[in-house]
This record gives structure tokens, C-alpha cells and sequence, in this order.
């Protein structure tokens, strides 16, 4: 586990901090932050259940709509992930950020933008193509 965070879970809050207080707790699932169970249980039950999904690269967060935040424990300054089904298809949907724990920490101190984990675009996979609302429905770019 990445330092800082680490010393957040023992010295600050076991879990209810972060974006909106929303981190999940180590072990506790008697109160919640959120819809999720624990930290181990999200990570055990449902990440780690997935066959492509890597060993180090845990929950933090879940901001709705199926967007997750994650810290990668095999980086010292705990490098960030996202998951969103919404922009990628389920293959892809989870990708590596260009942020750090601190830096995600510090966006939401400072009160400025959301930082919603934002995936770059897959130019080789129809599956991620955008869809486009169009009269009759919803319009698949291929």
C-alpha cells in the first residue's frame, strides 16, 4: 500500500474521506460510504474475480454511474486508475491515469474540478466508439 496512503487509513479515517468522503473502508461494511462493501470485499468479491484485472491496482472510490477510482499498491506514490463502462467498452474500461493519490487528493482539497477518471480514446476498437444521441435513438460511430 502506497505511503500516504496507508497513513491516511491509520492516522485520519478508516474510509469517509476523499471526493464527496467516499473512500471505502479498509474492512468495516457496518456503516458505508457509499453502495460498495469494504475495501477488501470490492477488491476479493468483485475485482480480483475478473480474469484481465491487475493484482495491485485496488479500489478506492466509486463516483456513480459504475466509475471507480483505484490505487495501483505496487507504486510507491500510489499512481491512479479508472474504471468507466460508460466511455470504454468492458474490455478497456479500465486504464491507467496521469495522476498520483497526492494529486487526485489535492484537486478535491483545493475545491476544484471533480478529476472523474477520464480514459484517452481508442482509436483501433469499434466497441469504444462513441454513441451520438441522434432523432430515433442512439447512433453507434463505427
Amino acid at each position: 500500500m502506497p505511503v500516504l496512503l496507508k497513513r491516511i487509513y491509520l492516522e485520519v479515517a478508516d474510509g469517509g474521506f476523499g471526493r464527496w468522503g467516499e473512500a471505502l473502508s479498509l474492512t468495516d461494511d457496518s456503516y458505508s460510504f457509499s453502495d460498495s462493501g469494504s475495501l477488501l470485499e470490492e477488491y476479493v468479491t468483485v475485482w480480483r474475480s475478473r480474469p484481465s484485472h491487475p493484482a495491485p491496482v485496488v479500489p478506492l472510490l466509486t463516483w456513480g454511474c459504475a466509475i471507480w477510482s483505484f490505487v495501483d499498491f505496487s507504486t510507491p506514490d500510489g499512481r491512479m486508475w479508472g474504471w468507466d463502462p460508460n466511455q470504454r467498452c468492458l474490455r478497456h474500461a479500465l486504464f491507467p491515469e496521469d495522476l498520483t493519490l497526492a494529486q487526485r487528493l489535492v484537486g478535491w482539497l483545493n475545491g476544484g474540478e471533480e478529476d472523474f477518471p477520464q480514459p484517452l480514446p481508442i482509436a483501433d476498437c469499434v466497441e469504444c466508439a462513441p454513441d451520438v444521441e441522434a432523432p430515433g435513438g442512439v447512433l453507434r460511430l463505427t
